[in-house]
């Protein structure tokens, strides 16, 4: 048992790395641009499985990195396959609304009406939605993740 849970923090702790990495990030640039929030050797020792990441911290280093948190966590699926399920944060989306197809923003807002889903602080979209906004955004369904994350809209993908 503790073998595997030695695997998975080191699973964690690569993917936390791969994320900082892909930020353009040095441990002591996480550590000055957080004003010593995340102190590089707690994330070096997050990231080389030495120390377990609480969901509360997890969820305030992916807010750190503007990533979803199963991106962090490295639970998400490859750009490239179909999703299942994608939840969307809606008070981003609210906030970044302009920038936004007015048509996708129907279609949230309808979503929400008909759902009434998490008093309208998320949004979850099933394979049928993501047709449905493939077609608004004119891409193929599997850019949907890659375009909701650059925006920050994407909380998680199952």
């Amino acid at each position: 048992m503790e073998n595997f849970q030695r695997d998975e923090l080191s699973a964690i702790g690569e993917s936390l790395r791969n994320v900082r990495r892909q930020r353009g990030l040095t441990l002591r640039d996480v550590e000055r641009e957080s004003q010593g929030l995340w102190k590089a050797v707690v994330v070096g020792s997050y990231e080389r499985g030495d120390r377990a990441l609480t969901l509360k911290r997890a969820s305030g280093l992916a807010a750190f990195y503007h990533v979803p948190l199963d991106q962090l966590l490295g639970l998400h699926h490859a750009p490239g396959e179909k999703t299942e399920r994608l939840i969307f944060n809606l008070r981003e989306i609210r906030r970044i609304g302009s920038e936004l197809p007015e048509s996708l923003l129907r279609y949230f807002q309808e979503i929400c009406r008909l759902r009434s889903d998490w008093n309208g602080e998320v949004l979850s979209l099933r394979q049928g939605d993501l047709i449905a906004i493939s077609v608004i955004l004119d891409c193929d369904e599997s850019a949907i993740y890659s375009w909701a994350c650059q925006r920050n809209i994407l909380v998680l993908h199952q």
